[in-house]
């Protein structure tokens, strides 16, 4: 059955994305999310794929780029930010090894294309999709435009692997070099474990992509833009959240208040409209910065009760 609440579709999926435009409160949601998860006797992990944004400052603790981090007055919930310098040291490592003794054919090139530290970011990306130690794994993705990029990513890198395999075979007949064929079946492992990633992105028995915005014009044009382009990659969105909705109570005769909850008011009709499929959860605006694991389940507590 399909869930019909915020707290039905995260507890009945295992990995969690939440995504949307620059500076609606992704981070904020996720974290919040993923300290509810493990409130609730979740083995929780939370991973950070935007580089701009540190799950550090909103856990109030140093939280690692490589080695996943135990979370503070926090049990059950460990995070790791992805860092694509550090990943891109990682994942030179990793295909150094598999081209050894055939770098100058294959693995120099391999390397230096364009987007080489956007691949190896999502390599990291791509491990966590296959976790077996947590019951759930929450991601707190980049600005919509650039996870878009990070979810091309496997299509793109899948197919140039399957392009080098078959050229490399044609190349040993011509060139007469010798043809590994323990290599090649690393590489034919390799794009396996992305060809997996994308099946899981778009498993709805597994996954749900969640996003946030808050009630203005513009991060409502991007968010339906965002459900179109993410059902290119066949996945569905089964939730919005909407943030920093003014709160009745507060607004006492106070016009500059009034007049703002009037405009939110105008936005919050057009997403009841527009996503009227959706499940939709709205988050007030509080009167403090929402950091730290108290004020985290705070927000839990709004969002999944």
């Amino acid at each position: 059955m399909k869930p019909s609440t915020m707290r039905g579709l995260v507890e009945s999926k295992k990995f969690l994305f939440f995504g949307g435009k620059g500076g609606v409160g992704k981070t904020t949601m996720a974290s919040a999310t993923a300290s509810w998860l493990a409130d609730q006797g979740y083995r929780t992990l939370i991973v950070a794929t935007d580089p701009t944004v540190s799950l550090s400052a909103i856990y109030e603790q140093d939280i690692g780029e490589t080695d996943l981090t135990v979370i503070n007055r926090q049990e059950n919930l460990c995070g790791v930010n992805i860092n694509p310098k550090k990943a891109m040291g990682v994942f030179q490592g990793r295909m150094n090894d598999m081209m050894e003794g055939f770098s100058t054919l294959f693995g120099s090139e391999l390397l230096s294309t364009p987007c080489t530290e956007e691949i190896a970011a999502f390599d990291q990306f791509v491990s966590y999709m296959g976790d077996t130690e947590h019951d759930k794994v929450v991601f707190d993705t980049a600005p919509t435009g650039h996870t878009l990029r990070e979810l091309s990513m496997p299509f793109d890198w899948s197919g140039y692997i399957s392009n080098q395999i078959e050229s490399r075979k044609e190349l040993s007949e011509v060139l007469g070099f010798i043809y590994d064929e323990n290599m090649i079946n690393d590489l034919r492992a390799e794009k396996e474990r992305y060809d997996q990633a994308v099946r899981a992105l778009s498993d709805q028995t597994t996954s749900a992509f969640s996003l946030v915005l808050l009630p203005e014009k513009l991060p409502v044009d991007e968010t339906e833009r965002a459900v179109e382009d993410l059902g290119t990659f066949g996945i569905k969105v089964p939730s919005i959240i909407i943030n920093e909705v003014i709160p009745r109570e507060v607004l006492q005769g106070n016009w500059f208040l009034e007049r703002r909850r009037a405009t939110q008011d105008k936005y919050l009709a057009i997403i009841e409209e527009k996503f009227s499929e959706m499940i939709r959860r709205e988050v007030p605006l509080f009167d403090t910065d929402i950091y730290g694991v108290d004020s985290l389940r705070k927000v839990g507590k709004v969002l999944y009760g």
